[in-house]
């Protein structure tokens, strides 16, 4: 991704915008709705930890490295994704590698954001990856389509090491949540793929990262016998037949592909959790074909059927990287419009909260490039109508009408609440919002209620309360409308 210099967006202008956004609205009620506050059984009582992921906060001053954290902090990131690029903190080798001091590393990147992290109360989540020149198989051969750090490394054992040494760093500077390596499926992040043996292409990588991610997991298990640590960590896409076979050692291998690979007996690599990345592949939808080479948001439900077949039955799911792109690239085919990705980002919050399984979800990512567009920020550092709506997500459990006298199950999270509080339900009248409810919010915001509609209409949910790292502010959720049959 590339670096950018261009400005943030500040809090007040993150406020007016949501305000901006729901200005406007039409409609009123015919019924006076009724509100059930308190428990709503079935709906856990916190929400996923929610993250945001910024590819420029390593490669960036420490001035600006603190600004961008605090712009986090601000929006309601509980954790913030960091790429640690083992190829630049190690671009020479390392005499002593599991040494944090041994002077071919170089961490000032990586110290500015974990200060920045604790200053706020904020946790970070380091993805390990990219291989050194110095540390690249010599028969993997260098490519004009795929970067270097690409070639999976000669000895395993470096990667472990290397792992030492940051978990030694900054485990006890409060860092316990890690990922052994990125989207290890896919060409881009781990080459090759597969390798032909005899008249066929057969898959690799499995057997590489198993190796990767064992020598990763017990040496930072070794620095912090408590450290989280994330496995898998897949791309949502990937190459089957008989649609597009792979025909060369750089294809794709399927999310579900590659776990079935890494369970085969001999394999097995250890993790705390499984990672994933659900990018959507189409717009918010309930139906997926059971054939489906992709796993994204809208089929979390058949990977967990999938893991349970294997020995990560029953394990926890961290989806690391989650986003719309506004903007037409290369890499992510589908893209939608600023309004859309401001609902759809709000829509995915009700389809995670209800899932016990998944314990976080992380946006990708804070500013768009020229390269990716589904960032919080464009690429000038203006806030689009999905960085508010980040900070108080809010939408029903299940989008179906109900009659008349139904009831519809709201949840929500007030992401900048550090401690219990209080967010009041709204439902639009008129050009009006008129407050039907107060809503109690757990420790992290969460909340949840039970509407009675009468009718369809718009709602809403607004939180005011001292904002992380900043002064009292007003938060206000997209509308989602409640319909009656």
């Amino acid at each position: 991704m590339r670096r950018s210099s261009h400005a943030i967006v500040t809090r007040a202008s993150l406020a007016a915008l949501a305000v901006a956004a729901l200005a406007g609205c039409g409609g009123g009620s015919a019924a006076e709705p009724q509100a059930i506050k308190g428990t709503v059984a079935g709906i856990p009582v916190n929400s996923p930890i929610a993250g945001i992921q910024d590819d420029r906060v390593w490669q960036v001053t420490a001035k600006e490295a603190d600004s961008r954290v605090n712009t986090m902090t601000q929006m309601g990131a509980a954790i913030i994704r960091v790429d640690m690029r083992w190829d630049q903190v190690a671009k020479t080798q390392p005499a002593r590698p599991k040494d944090q001091f041994d002077p071919a590393y170089t961490w000032d990147a990586y110290d500015a954001v974990v200060d920045a992290a604790a200053k706020r109360g904020v946790r970070v989540l380091f993805t390990v990856w990219g291989t050194p020149a110095w540390a690249a198989d010599p028969s993997v051969p260098t490519s004009t389509r795929f970067p270097d750090w690409s070639r999976r490394p000669l000895r395993p054992g470096g990667f472990g090491a290397f792992a030492f040494a940051a978990a030694q760093r900054y485990a006890p500077r409060g860092v316990r949540d890690w990922e052994a390596w990125n989207e290890p499926n896919i060409p881009i992040f781990l080459r090759p793929q597969f390798q032909k043996r005899g008249t066929k292409w057969v898959p690799v990588s499995p057997a590489t990262y198993t190796a990767l991610d064992r020598a990763f997991y017990a040496n930072v298990k070794s620095v912090d016998a408590g450290a989280r640590i994330a496995g898998m960590v897949t791309a949502p896409a990937g190459d089957q037949c008989p649609s597009s076979c792979p025909t060369n050692a750089n294809a794709r291998m399927t999310p579900s592909a590659f776990l079935k690979a890494i369970s085969a007996p001999g394999l097995r690599p250890p993790m705390t959790v499984v990672s994933h990345h659900p990018y959507p592949l189409t717009t918010p939808r309930d139906v997926s074909l059971p054939g489906a080479s992709y796993i994204d948001l809208y089929n979390l439900r058949r990977y967990e059927a999938e893991l349970d077949r294997t020995y990560l039955r029953k394990k926890k799911i961290w989806l690391t990287e989650f986003g719309y792109s506004t903007q037409k690239v290369a890499e992510y085919s589908l893209n939608v419009s600023e309004a859309q990705q401001a609902s759809f980002l709000q829509d995915a919050y009700r389809r995670v909260r209800p899932n016990r399984r998944i314990g976080m979800i992380v946006w990708y990512f804070l500013q768009d490039n020229a390269q990716w567009g589904s960032g919080l920020l464009t690429q000038s550092g203006q806030a689009k109508p999905a960085a508010g709506v980040f900070s108080l997500p809010m939408g029903p459990v299940s989008a179906a009408a109900v009659s008349r006298t139904g009831a519809v199950t709201l949840v929500g999270q007030a992401r900048d609440a550090r401690a219990p509080s209080q967010v009041t339900i709204q439902r639009q009248n008129g050009d009006e919002w008129r407050s039907i409810a107060v809503v109690p919010t757990t420790k992290d915001g969460s909340f949840a209620a039970k509407i009675v509609p009468g009718s369809t209409g718009l709602f809403r949910a607004t939180w005011t309360g001292d904002v992380p790292s900043g002064d009292p502010a007003t938060r206000t959720s997209w509308p989602v409308t409640l319909r009656v049959k």
